[in-house]
């Protein structure tokens, strides 16, 4: 283990000792110890069996971590992040579709919140999200800034197409042979990695 990957472990667990603090438990250094915190925040219920065993249920819904451990300023942002592109990935992939709908890579679409709305089947306010998902990557420009557009307004959403394959891992369906099709970001893999031509 190299000295980064250490500082990110004693991170970690100083992390997940601050949290069993909020909840008066002692640092964690067992499986036990991180159920024990989980059930003391409500996010994993022990409920009887019929035989009267107890047994372990997750909270339905799952909690926020915001809602049950006290975060830090910048894990608190990578939270809200996180579920920002939870909610919004799929949709943006359904946009991303509209860029190649026969089979060619158009760099530009013309359209609107609305119609973007009706294509992922959602409302204006998630296809905005999901623009705004999509123009956080870098790859992806709008002509007009769509912050408070209205949702009739036409606008032109553009992809750097070398950008997007530089940066992104893409998935392509299936082959006839049942292999996932996947295209890995230029430079991804380490020239020593890449596999050998077949001749």
């Amino acid at each position: 283990m190299d000295e980064d990957e250490q500082a990110e472990v004693s991170r970690q667990m100083a992390d997940a000792a601050r949290y069993a603090a909020h909840y008066g438990l002692p640092p964690l250094q067992t499986n036990d110890d991180v159920i024990t915190l989980l059930v003391a925040a409500d996010v994993i219920h022990e409920i009887p069996g019929g035989d009267g065993v107890l047994r372990l249920h997750p909270a339905h819904p799952l909690p926020a971590p915001a809602d049950v451990f006290p975060l830090a300023e910048e894990e608190a942002t990578i939270q809200r992040q996180m579920r920002f592109e939870a909610a919004y990935e799929d949709d943006s992939y359904r946009i991303i579709d509209l860029f190649h709908p026969d089979g060619d890579r158009h760099s530009e679409i013309t359209t609107s919140l609305e119609r973007l709305a009706r294509a992922i089947d959602g409302d204006p306010h998630d296809a905005r999200q999901a623009v705004r998902l999509l123009l956080n990557e870098g790859d992806f420009t709008t002509s007009l800034d769509i912050t408070d557009l209205p949702p009739h307004k036409v606008f032109r959403l553009r992809c750097d197409w070398t950008q997007f394959d530089a940066t992104r891992i893409c998935f392509h369906g299936m082959t006839d042979e049942g292999h996932m099709q996947v295209t890995f970001p230029t430079g991804f893999l380490d020239p020593e990695d890449e596999p050998a031509p077949r001749e």
